[in-house]
């Protein structure tokens, strides 16, 4: 290697290792893809990212293989740090969003949840399913909005104190809006 090149190379690894900056752009350790925005990009064809919200993006707990990613909260009200959750749910068979939702909105009374809004909306100009339900032992409410395609359901879940509900869902609406498929 002659000198101008190695010297090149040496000034570029130097400013990456100061920038703490990933060998190659865009990938999960770059700047471009870091916290910062808490973007998460899925092998599974989507993407969603925290913009716009001073949410934190987090890694899932290891014990449920179901969950992609979560975003938290950086405040702790009534006890309780709101959270939005990532989840997949990898379907036997192609079903349609309405098919899907009629199984959950049927189930969510048996598990304790009383439905408060139920209705199809559109984020990005992908077809999704928004959820109000609250359960009133433990005094959480919750926002779902699921997309589905092909054999796979999204599931975007944000929870929070029902006190505090009305203030927290304005940060993970932003983070919904964010959600785009990525593979077509």
């Amino acid at each position: 290697m002659n000198k101008p090149y190695f010297l090149i190379f040496f000034i570029l690894s130097s400013l990456c290792l100061k920038l703490n900056a990933a060998p190659i752009p865009a990938t999960s350790s770059s700047k471009i893809l870091g916290s910062q925005s808490g973007l998460y990009m899925s092998e599974l064809g989507f993407r969603i990212s925290a913009e716009n919200t001073t949410w934190v993006h987090t890694l899932p707990p290891e014990d449920n293989p179901y969950l992609l990613t979560e975003y938290r909260s950086p405040r702790v009200t009534h006890g309780v740090q709101s959270a939005l959750t990532v989840r997949k749910d990898k379907l036997k068979k192609n079903m349609t969003l309405k098919s899907y939702m009629k199984k959950w909105l049927k189930d969510y009374p048996r598990f304790g949840f009383k439905i408060l809004n139920s209705k199809p909306i559109k984020v990005n100009h992908h077809l999704g399913y928004l959820m109000d339900i609250y359960n009133n032992q433990n005094k959480r409410q919750l926002r779902q909005v699921v997309f589905l395609k092909d054999k796979l359901a999204v599931i975007l879940t944000c929870r929070a104190h029902r006190k505090n509900f009305g203030q927290d869902v304005k940060s993970c609406n932003r983070i919904i809006k964010n959600f785009n498929w990525t593979l077509n």
